[in-house]
């Protein structure tokens, strides 16, 4: 059934988002548990002691699991964004079709989105750093480092407000401009230069939607984490009361079954709303249910046509 494109509301945004996933349920958890199953074998070898033999570094280790865990992640989002798309559009899809039509996308969006997400973070923990640096500086030249009046204390209130607040605010702000990079990247093509300035025009003016959906997908998604991680709770308690090591290794497998059932069921949820956005900024700033429908007017097959970027 082909889908009438018009623009929605956040609420119905969020409507729009539930309803594909519970209708589809199956492909999507099926979309993103296929990558995250070398994780979790990761995580069984690690049990198995087998992963320790090879990685003897506990941090080296949890960095492994942390990069493989993203990379599952994202090519989940490459694959959920074909198959959103294609339903949004009145057409069939399939966890085959999605993964196939998303393949050539893989490196492109992993590139793009480590950058996206990681340059912010590494910016804002430089930023923090010289401000810090700083303050210590003109602390210290104007006698001021072990001072107790006002203006030593206002002096180290506004700087601790810049390190852990208008740093992450920064931060924030620009994840939120690029937060549909995936979306655009997967259906328009593109490098990171061309994605990063259409994910920011398309969510100009639009950014604070756009947090307000990613907060309340973001509490669900750890609501629902904490519950499959309860097993692992339960066993962290019993160890306290337990021979050291007895049932480590049982930890880490029920820890590692619970990240994975948590991340295949509600993994797809964000990234179908952030398509969902991407159609509903295009309905809405380029009057792409109007090209869809001239579209179909003159017998072309509908799709993501690409609006180029000047």
């Amino acid at each position: 059934m082909q889908t009438i494109l018009r623009p929605l509301s956040a609420s119905e945004l969020l409507d729009r988002t539930f309803h594909l996933y519970r209708n589809h349920f199956l492909m999507f958890v099926t979309i993103t548990a296929i990558p995250q199953l070398p994780v979790l074998a990761l995580h069984a070898a690690d049990a198995a002691l087998w992963l320790r033999v090879l990685v003897a570094s506990r941090v080296a280790r949890s960095f492994l699991f942390l990069i493989a865990s993203l990379l599952g992640l994202e090519i989940a989002h490459a694959a959920t964004a074909i198959a959103v798309s294609r339903l949004h559009l009145g057409q069939a899809a399939s966890v085959r079709e999605a993964y196939s039509a998303a393949k050539g996308s893989f490196l492109r969006v992993m590139w793009i989105v480590s950058v996206t997400y990681v340059l912010p973070l590494i910016l804002c923990v430089f930023l923090g750093i010289i401000a810090m640096g700083i303050s210590a500086g003109i602390l210290a030249a104007t006698g001021m480092f072990h001072a107790s009046d006002a203006t030593s204390v206002w002096f180290r209130v506004i700087v601790i407000f810049f390190v852990f607040l208008a740093a992450p605010l920064l931060a924030m702000r620009w994840w939120l401009a690029w937060a549909l990079a995936v979306p655009v990247t997967v259906l328009e093509g593109g490098g990171l230069r061309t994605t990063i300035r259409r994910s920011r025009s398309l969510t100009h003016g639009r950014r604070g939607r756009i947090f307000g959906i990613y907060v309340l997908i973001v509490i669900l998604t750890y609501v629902v984490q904490v519950l499959f991680q309860t097993p692992y709770f339960i066993l962290a308690g019993a160890q306290v009361f337990t021979p050291h090591g007895h049932i480590g290794a049982m930890r880490i497998m029920v820890s590692a079954v619970g990240a994975f059932l948590s991340a295949s069921f509600v993994g797809p949820l964000l990234e179908i709303a952030f398509t969902l956005i991407y159609y509903d900024e295009r309905v809405r700033k380029e009057g792409f249910d109007l090209q869809l429908m001239m579209s179909n007017l003159e017998g072309a097959a509908p799709g993501a046509a690409a609006v180029p970027v000047s």
